[in-house]
């Protein structure tokens, strides 16, 4: 069951959040993580991710063009995250 609170805080775009395109059309808010990501030591990554509300985005995505605080991204994966109210979407800067 998906989680039922307004998600709108944490995309809000005066905080965290910025606007976001997909394929050139207006897609919702999203939080993008550029920083370089280390998992046990043992896989080290620059890809960016970002955060979006599930129902915004989803599997048909992957491929699509996401723009987002002034970079465009290739759309890699987009994963649900805990009870599915949120996606990571795993992002290559184009």
């Amino acid at each position: 069951m998906a989680m039922t609170e307004d998600l709108s805080v944490f995309f809000d775009t005066d905080d965290f959040a910025a606007s976001a395109t997909l394929n050139g059309v207006a897609s919702g808010n999203v939080i993008i993580d550029r920083e370089y990501l280390r998992a046990l030591g043992m896989v080290d990554s620059t890809n960016p991710l970002a955060l979006a509300r599930a129902s915004q985005y989803s599997e048909s995505d992957i491929g699509a063009t996401l723009a987002a605080g002034g970079t465009s991204y290739l759309i890699r994966s987009v994963q649900p995250q805990d009870d599915g109210a949120i996606v990571l979407l795993q992002l290559e800067t184009t």
